[in-house]
This record gives C-alpha cells, sequence and structure tokens, in this order.
C-alpha cells in the first residue's frame, strides 16, 4: 500500500469513527429525552436510557458522565431549537412592545405545548428544568432575550428601562406562565399567550376578566 493510499484509507476509519460517535451520542440524547419526557427525571435512570438504544450498557459512559449531565444536554438541545424560532419568530421585527411581548410569549409557549414529547417533558421535569437556568446553554437564549430587548429600547419599541429587571420579568412570566399551562387539560398555549402579554404591558389591571 501507498504512503497516499494509507493516508486516504487512515482518513476515511477516523470519518467513520468520528460519525460513529456522533450517531451513538444522537441516539442516547433521542432516548434520554424520551425517557424522561415519560417518566421524569428522578424515576429515569441510565439503564431506562440505554435500553431504547442498540448500544451496549457501558457506552453511555464515553458520552455522558451521569444522568444529570445526558438531562442538562438534552435541555441544551432543546434551547438551541427554541432559539432559533425565537430567532425566526419576529420579534426582533416587532413594531410595538406588545408585538415584542406577544411574540415572545407565543414562539415560547407553543414551543413547548406543540410537541407531544417536549410538553411530557416539561410537564414531568419542571423542578429539574428550573434547576438549570443558569447553566450555559439556557443563558444563552437569556442572552439573546437580553440584546433583543436592548435593541428594541434603542429602536424606541420599548421604553428604556433596566434592561436586567426587564429581561428577568419577561424570563420568569413566560416560564412561570408555561408551567401552569402543561398541567391543564386541554393545553392552551393561545389563552396562556394572551394572559402573559396582557400582563407584561398593563400589569393585573389589564389582566382578562372571567365571565
Amino acid at each position: 500500500m501507498s504512503p497516499q493510499t494509507a493516508t486516504v484509507a487512515s482518513a476515511e476509519r477516523g470519518g467513520r469513527r468520528e460519525q460513529n460517535k456522533a450517531e451513538n451520542r444522537a441516539a442516547l440524547l433521542k432516548a434520554a429525552r424520551a425517557v424522561f419526557a415519560e417518566i421524569g427525571y428522578g424515576a429515569a435512570g441510565v439503564r431506562d436510557i440505554v435500553r431504547r438504544t442498540d448500544l451496549a450498557s457501558g457506552t453511555f459512559y464515553n458520552y455522558f458522565k451521569d444522568k444529570a449531565e445526558i438531562f442538562e444536554a438534552v435541555v441544551g438541545e432543546m434551547t438551541i431549537d427554541l432559539l432559533k424560532r425565537q430567532r425566526a419568530g419576529g420579534r426582533t421585527r416587532a413594531r410595538t412592545a406588545e408585538e415584542f411581548f406577544r411574540t415572545h410569549c407565543s414562539v415560547y409557549l407553543h414551543f413547548v405545548a406543540e410537541d407531544p414529547e417536549i410538553l411530557a417533558f416539561g410537564r414531568n421535569n419542571v423542578s429539574h428544568v428550573r434547576m438549570l437556568m443558569e447553566k450555559p446553554d439556557l443563558r444563552g437564549l437569556a442572552q439573546a432575550l437580553h440584546d433583543d430587548v436592548r435593541a428594541a429600547m434603542e429602536r424606541g419599541v420599548l421604553p428604556a428601562t433596566d434592561v436586567g429587571y426587564l429581561v428577568a420579568a419577561l424570563s420568569g412570566v413566560v416560564f412561570e406562565v408555561s408551567v401552569a399551562m402543561v398541567a391543564r387539560d386541554p393545553v392552551d398555549p393561545d389563552q396562556a399567550t394572551e394572559f402573559a402579554t396582557r400582563l407584561l404591558l398593563g400589569g393585573i389591571g389589564n389582566l382578562p376578566r372571567r365571565p
């Protein structure tokens, strides 16, 4: 075998190894997301996750050190998807405060409600997701909101106020409303969006009244 052929063969083997590693990690993440959605973080174990794949039990530890780490990775993947939806959802193009708040709330609440697996994940893992709020993957979501709020203030869409407090209020309201929303049957993201938007716009005096 010539040196050039050997180099090509080695590169191909390396490429296959990297592809296999990526596929194994993706399989574990997919399985973990399903398990956490079905039975929740507290009841789930590493064995439950591995059983959903074709991998040997020891393979798990080549990618994640424990259940907590893969849970964080699953939430991180969801956060990346949500961030993409927020960027495409029009929050940055809002022309009024109402449009900004409504878009922000609607994208988040529909993201949680419309995928049955994400909905179940949210229902069964509230406390553990809340504990991850300061982790780097979730801070990226908060940073994007911070940047969009600041830009909206500079455009005059939002009033010039304390950016940190407003971002905290937006994040807290939409998360806690989502927690209440997923506990209901049926789940109504439009109603939740309306409530959160009106609360953010005008406080308690602006909330819809029950008939």
